[in-house]
């Protein structure tokens, strides 16, 4: 079989990245330990095989990278990692799986998922490494279509065509209650019980919207009387009796850090569920390292928690 010819090489694509990371010549020059001249030589080269323009040069404000430059990143990036892979692979032949995997998780997944999981895999893949970023789900599909990001646990909101979704556990929302509270005694909440109780709300992108939601049918959504972005501070003001909230993630314990309880109960009636699941980028070939931890992801979840998913 002929191998096809290459017209670049894999360090012009390293000059590309940090470039395109930094947005300037003489910042990715320094970072890359190389002259200026040398980096823009070596970059002009590249556009000129590819016979695109990757960068517009502004010559008073930097650089930008053009639509197709845009498109190059994340493959390059693909790329670069699947050459390191490569590498890793041939130093460490008998030693397993090896590398560097950035992982993205949505901001209120994060405290009660990614610590087991991740400790368990490394413990079983001591030559994994791993990059996490918490962040709501428009910067995590961001990172996986610009290729900073090889893998996201999140759910199925806004995914759209550029992002290959794989299902994993179905999350229907439950109420949390102060310990205390008259609605506590009840096995479970009818939805217009709701209204007159004052409202913690997770103010976080999508959450916020999607909790809301449940209450369209009734004409009327609840006025939050607290709100904050951190599940453990929306659990422990309403443990202290400020209110009532809507999760949907299951939790393995109803007491908070300062020593409070809540009351957790289902919802009466059927309600808007929501999908847990890794995302990835669509018609990007994942790396090795990366498709054993996707599969260990959908193991390790549906081992921990699907028992407790959905149940108060």
């Amino acid at each position: 079989m002929r191998l096809p010819q290459l017209h670049y090489s894999l360090r012009q694509l390293r000059y590309f990245v940090a470039t395109a990371e930094t947005l300037s010549f003489t910042a990715a020059a320094k970072a890359l330990h190389i002259s200026q001249p040398s980096m823009s030589t070596a970059l002009a080269e590249l556009e000129s095989s590819f016979g695109v323009q990757l960068f517009i040069r502004h010559h008073a404000s930097g650089l930008s990278l053009t639509q197709a430059g845009q498109e190059m990143l994340g493959r390059a990036r693909a790329l670069l990692k699947n050459a390191e892979e490569l590498q890793n692979a041939a130093r460490d032949i008998d030693a397993g799986l090896s590398g560097d995997i950035a992982l993205g998780c949505l901001t209120s997944l994060a405290p009660p998922l990614l610590p087991g999981l991740i400790s368990r895999f490394m413990k079983a893949h001591t030559g994994i490494s791993f990059r996490t970023r918490e962040a709501p789900q428009n910067e995590l599909l961001d990172g996986l279509y610009d290729g900073s990001l090889d893998v996201a646990l999140t759910y199925d909101i806004d995914t759209g065509d550029t992002i290959d979704f794989q299902p994993l556990l179905t999350l229907p929302p439950y109420v949390i209650l102060p310990k205390n509270h008259p609605l506590a005694s009840r096995r479970t909440i009818p939805i217009p019980s709701l209204l007159t109780v004052p409202y913690v709300m997770l103010d976080l992108p999508h959450s916020r919207e999607y909790f809301s939601r449940l209450f369209d049918s009734l004409g009327e959504r609840p006025t939050p009387v607290f709100q904050s972005a951190q599940p453990e501070v929306v659990r422990g003001l309403v443990a202290n009796g400020l209110g009532y909230s809507i999760l949907n993630f299951p939790l393995k314990s109803t007491r908070t850090v300062d020593g409070a309880e809540f009351a957790v109960r289902p919802f009466s009636g059927e309600v808007g569920a929501i999908t847990l699941g890794i995302a990835q980028a669509a018609g990007m070939k994942p790396r090795r390292a990366v498709q054993q931890f996707a599969a260990y992801c959908g193991e390790y979840i549906r081992t921990h928690y699907k028992r407790r998913a959905g149940r108060a």
